[in-house]
This record gives structure tokens, sequence and C-alpha cells, in this order.
């Protein structure tokens, strides 16, 4: 999967256990992407911060993958400060909703 290729119609994408430690991707690459699943991404260090860009995103779930917590905060951040809304949700294991406050609940 190159920078240039763009998954038009993917709404849901689910990554388990993946060896990368870096992942990139072109600004146009999900245009209508959802919800994005990350289970034991032990080698990733964090979630690109495209992903803040993609207007369609409301849900980012983390479980085994706690290095990907603050990453994940950011680009919630990052999606509040430029909309203006808190719509970006980050889950932890049993769909438990992670915050700033609540980072023991990623460990699951």
């Amino acid at each position: 999967m190159g920078e240039e290729d763009t998954f038009e119609n993917l709404k849901f994408l689910y990554l388990d256990e993946v060896t990368l430690a870096k992942w990139e991707f072109g600004e146009e690459s999900f245009p209508v992407l959802e919800k994005l699943e990350l289970w034991g991404c032990h080698k990733l260090t964090e979630i690109p911060p495209n992903f803040g860009d993609i207007g369609s995103l409301k849900i980012i779930k983390l479980v085994k993958s706690p290095q990907l917590e603050d990453s994940a905060l950011e680009i919630t951040q990052y999606v509040e400060d430029n909309t203006g809304v808190d719509k970006l949700q980050i889950l932890g294991p049993n769909d438990i909703p992670l915050s700033k406050t609540d980072p023991e609940n990623l460990e699951g």
C-alpha cells in the first residue's frame, strides 16, 4: 500500500498485530473512513496525524496497543480544535471511552 492508494468506499479499517513501525498515507487515502481499530499493534509508535483530517472519522479503538493512546488523544484534540466539535471518540477494550484521565483503560 503506497501513499497514493485511495480506498474510496472503506468505512472500517481493522489492523490486528501488524508489524509496521511507522505508517504514512496520503491525505485522500481514506475519504469516508468512520472507524479505525488497532489491536496488538506493538511495533507501531504512533497513529498517523493525517487521521485528524478525515472528516468522516468517528471512532478510533485501541486494544493491546497502549503506546498509541497519546497520538490518538492528540488527533482527537486536533479535530476538536479545528472543527469546534468533540466528534471523535477514542475507545479501549470493551468499547470503554478513553480520555486523558483514564490511561489505564487501554491495557486490556
